[in-house]
């Protein structure tokens, strides 16, 4: 997954269907979305999906709403133009709500199907009680109310409404003590059970490794990161594709994506799997990584390494004054500036961190001498993968005048 794929999984997901997707033009910008949007209210993030090699959007966008109800109205302006284009968006809730690994992916979020809500309210309440004081909100079509046979005091309140927003209002506005929320449509349940049956019997047939002959010299291992709506039989039925694969099996998940491993009884069967469905977007906005097993190991060890240092932070603009650098060697040798980051990254304030080039020896440049000196601190030492960091102190002369040449004195950093 991209960076910003990534970013954009990370926004909140409270409330429920408070997030909209959106597939529009490439060269549509956040500004852009949020001149759109801003009008349908509170908008509390908006992410542009650009690849990470060029920068240049690739045409689909989230919006995160802080109420349920300003998605609502944000749905209607699908079909719409955004200003500056000349094609119309399309809108719709973001696929991650309502949705878990056993769902289809394939399908969309359907507002129409949570026009219900549900609510716990005192059992002197009645039907008509009810319809009146939930009228407020918008068109009442049914309520219903279910005794509550463990506590005769409350009862089970559904109310339907005749469109997505009222029902949502309803939620937002009604009294507290309801603790009024969506209704899960009739026919997910149904498809839940069932969905859970077809696992337990597929957990029982060949989607675990130990069906298959001992991995052969010939076996090529892929790692494979998608969207954690993706199950095993998902999975498997999508890299069953290519032919040649033995078995897959899925290794972590989290709220994010799922990390999984598929052997392939030669390498060029492997390179096919990986050409064929490497940056596939399934589901769409949901880019798919497949590399191969070697590729992933270091990182797979340093991201181990790292989990004990905290979440990332993001980076804050380089045209933010560096106020301290961290001298740092890789020994025995370099690795990526991306790791690097993903590492100095961690303690906040980082600006950037470089190699200098054709060496093993680097700088990271931080907003703060707090984030620096815990960085110096913390990562003197460690192990990433095969590569073990010395990060130092870097003395420097940086003074207010601009024309005075900044001296770096790192005693020591060639001497490894």
């Amino acid at each position: 997954m991209s960076d910003t794929a990534t970013r954009s999984k990370e926004i909140s997901e409270e409330p429920p269907m408070s997030r909209l997707f959106i597939i529009c033009g490439k060269q549509i910008t956040r500004d852009q979305l949020v001149k759109h949007f801003e009008s349908d209210g509170a908008i509390e993030e908006c992410v542009v999906i650009t690849d990470r090699k060029t920068g240049q959007g690739k045409g689909v966008a989230y919006v995160k709403f802080t109420k349920t109800s300003s998605a609502a109205r944000g749905l209607r302006k699908n079909g719409t133009m955004v200003e500056g284009d000349s094609r119309p968006i399309k809108v719709m809730i973001s696929a991650s709500y309502n949705r878990d690994k056993s769902s289809d992916p394939s399908a969309d979020v359907n507002e129409n199907h949570f026009l219900r809500l549900f609510a716990i309210v005192p059992s002197s309440r009645s039907e008509e009680q009810l319809r009146e004081e939930f009228g407020a909100f918008g068109t009442v079509t049914q309520v219903r109310l279910v005794p509550d046979k463990k506590n005769e005091a409350q009862c089970a309140a559904y109310v339907k409404f005749t469109s997505f927003l009222e029902t949502a209002l309803a939620i937002e506005n009604c009294n507290p003590q309801y603790r009024a929320k969506f209704c899960v449509p009739r026919n997910k349940l149904q498809q839940e059970r069932e969905q859970r049956a077809v696992e337990t019997s597929n957990r029982k047939r060949s989607h675990s490794p130990e069906r298959f002959p001992s991995v052969q010299k010939s076996d090529t291992k892929l790692v494979v990161i998608c969207s954690s709506q993706l199950n095993q039989d998902r999975l498997w039925r999508l890299l069953d594709i290519i032919p040649g694969m033995k078995y897959c099996s899925i290794i972590t998940a989290n709220e994010i994506n799922i990390t999984a491993t598929a052997v392939y009884s030669s390498r060029e069967e492997a390179q096919r799997a990986v050409d064929k469905i490497h940056g596939l977007e399934y589901p769409i906005g949901e880019r798919i990584i497949v590399r191969f097993e070697e590729e992933f190991k270091d990182e797979i060890i340093s991201k181990d390494a790292l989990s004990q240092l905290g979440p990332p932070k993001p980076l804050v603009s380089e045209m933010v004054p560096c106020v301290k650098k961290a001298f740092f060697i890789c020994m025995p040798e370099a690795i990526s500036v991306k790791l690097l980051t993903d590492a100095f990254c961690r303690f906040g304030d980082l600006i950037r961190v470089y190699l200098v080039p054709g060496k093993r020896h680097g700088y990271a440049e931080f907003a703060s001498d707090v984030a620096a000196n815990r960085a110096i601190q913390q990562l003197h030492g460690l192990h990433l993968g095969d590569c073990r960091l010395k990060v130092l102190e870097c003395a420097e002369h940086t003074g207010v005048d601009s024309k005075r040449t900044r001296i770096e004195q790192c005693p020591g950093e060639l001497k490894n």
